[in-house]
């Protein structure tokens, strides 16, 4: 148990690291409503994630690598679904649509491959 409360917090810690790093990035070429909007998707997503995973980490190691791609699946659809609400909202504004879609899919990719990375070192600790 104390193992899943560390890699638990572990993630946390990073992913609130790296997703703040990337939105005071957005500072320097002025477009932090954009990166607010994308941190704030990616720590909720992170959380979510998180959460399923230290469920199914102690109720059913087995089943994880379903997990990974099924939370994956699941963040591309809700990053889909931000983008479709944004582009509606700002249809007036091309410009805006293109930047947010440029800051948004960074951090989309960048959590995409730290996630890859991270659940990749846990999975090969843990057996």
């Amino acid at each position: 148990m104390d193992g899943l409360k560390k890699t638990t917090r572990e993630y946390m810690i990073s992913t609130l690291f790296l997703t703040l790093s990337m939105y005071v990035g957005t500072f320097t070429v002025n477009m932090e409503s954009y990166g607010m909007i994308s941190a704030s998707f990616h720590i909720l997503c992170s959380a979510a994630y998180i959460g399923g995973w230290q469920v199914l980490a102690r109720r059913s190691p087995e089943t994880l690598p379903k997990y990974y791609l099924a939370g994956s699946a699941f963040r591309l659809m809700a990053a889909a679904a931000v983008l479709l609400v944004f582009c509606v909202v700002k249809r007036d504004n091309p410009e805006a649509i293109k930047w947010f879609s440029i800051v948004f899919i960074i951090f989309y990719l960048v959590m995409l491959v730290f996630d890859a990375i991270f659940f990749a070192k846990v999975s090969k600790t843990r057996k």
